[in-house]
């Protein structure tokens, strides 16, 4: 009979994804990466609108010459001109247009790895709930079996209804606890696969052991998008610092009656009020608030990371003396529940140790939850989810 309840365990557990294989498939299969991606490709345009030349123009004009003797005579005339970018803003486009495809770049690392970070957090809080539904089958279990002692107790006359009816009581807030924690897994569950682009229900394992990984070099994505954005701010400044772009070179061939005339000409704009000293200005200051911002992000990442590994060193030791706690509580519980059996102690007494156990378990559960978030987070800031 115990091989027919295995077998369908061992089957799910079979069937089960595990965390890596959902983050993989979500990687691929996410509609808001793939969104992201197209960032890439707008840059790519983009890049190529701020390194193109103007179109040229062609005016076409007719005309009529009435002469004071004689007949009307028709007149033509042509012009075509053509904008011709100065020497030394084509490199400094180009530049801007490299520039523009790095932020572009940069920007979808981060997303992927704030999207990363967040399913990441979204399946710690999935476990989370997965544990505390054990816990509460666990908690019934524990209580319906003293609802049973306390029952053969009553039939035998040893205690009074009242006990009896309590245990019961308990049994009850039991159920009513276990059906909360199985709808917070649920709520979990589906805001994990939402997240993940999963269509239909899947499998995925309850456990998952995250480990903190260690770089010698950090390649954090927010400051990566933030240094890369402080360069395109820097190639417009150096464009707005050419105050003169465009020249229009013009060529005009007029046919008029007993003449033709060919012009070749070159319209040159003068910055005299409009030198784009503001423009600059606005870019100066942008590259200067990036850094700054830089800055400011590298004192916040330093300070997170030493705060992550303190928390880490101290969580650590925490859940190792709360599941040593946990264990000497199961002990007590054990001989308690044969002190109860026997009328050495009475139902308070038991039901004491009992919620003292769940709420040691309850600890360990928060803290191991702790634990998995910050190493998550440290993973974030290092940029170990900025490698793909």
């Amino acid at each position: 009979m115990k091989k027919i309840v295995i077998l369908p365990l061992l089957l799910w557990n079979l069937h089960a994804e595990n965390f890596d294989t959902f983050m993989h498939k979500a990687l691929q299969n996410s509609p808001y990466l793939k969104a992201n991606a197209l960032e890439g490709e707008r840059a790519g345009e983009m890049s190529k609108i701020i390194q193109r030349y103007k179109n040229p123009t062609l005016s076409l004009e007719a005309s009529r010459f009435k002469p004071d003797v004689g007949a009307n005579a028709p007149g033509y005339s042509t012009t075509f001109s053509q904008p011709i970018r100065l020497w030394g803003v084509r490199q400094t486009r180009e530049k801007l247009a490299l520039a523009t495809q790095a932020v572009a770049t940069s920007s979808m690392q981060l997303k992927q790895a704030n999207f990363r970070r967040n399913l990441s957090l979204d399946y710690i809080n999935y476990m989370q709930a997965s544990a505390f539904v054990h816990l509460a089958k666990e908690e019934l279990k524990i209580v319906q079996k003293i609802a049973s002692i306390s029952k053969e107790r009553y039939d035998a006359g040893t205690i009074a209804k009242v006990r009896y009816l309590l245990a019961k009581v308990d049994v009850m807030r039991a159920k009513n606890r276990l059906n909360e924690k199985e709808a917070q897994k649920i709520s979990a569950y589906w805001t994990l696969l939402a997240l993940g682009g999963e269509k239909k229900e899947i499998t995925l394992e309850e456990k998952y052991n995250f480990m903190r990984h260690t770089q010698v070099t950090l390649n954090s994505a927010s400051i990566q998008f933030l240094q890369s954005s402080q360069q395109k701010a820097e190639q417009e400044a150096q464009l707005n610092a050419h105050k003169i772009e465009w020249l229009d070179l013009y060529a005009t061939y007029e046919k008029v009656p007993n003449q033709s005339i060919a012009r070749v000409g070159v319209d040159i704009p003068l910055a005299i009020f409009n030198t784009k000293k503001e423009e600059q200005r606005i870019a100066q200051l942008q590259v200067k608030q990036r850094k700054y911002l830089i800055e400011n992000q590298n004192i916040l990442l330093a300070n997170r990371l030493k705060r992550l590994d303190a928390e880490l060193e101290v969580l650590h030791k925490t859940l190792d003396s709360t599941k040593e706690l946990y264990l000497a509580q199961k002990e007590l519980l054990t001989m308690y529940e044969a002190a109860y059996k026997l009328a050495n102690v009475n139902l308070i007494e038991l039901q004491n140790i009992k919620n003292q156990i769940i709420a040691t378990r309850e600890k360990e559960i928060l803290l191991q939850t702790k634990i998995d978030r910050n190493i998550v987070l440290y993973n974030y800031e290092i940029g170990e989810y900025n490698n793909e």
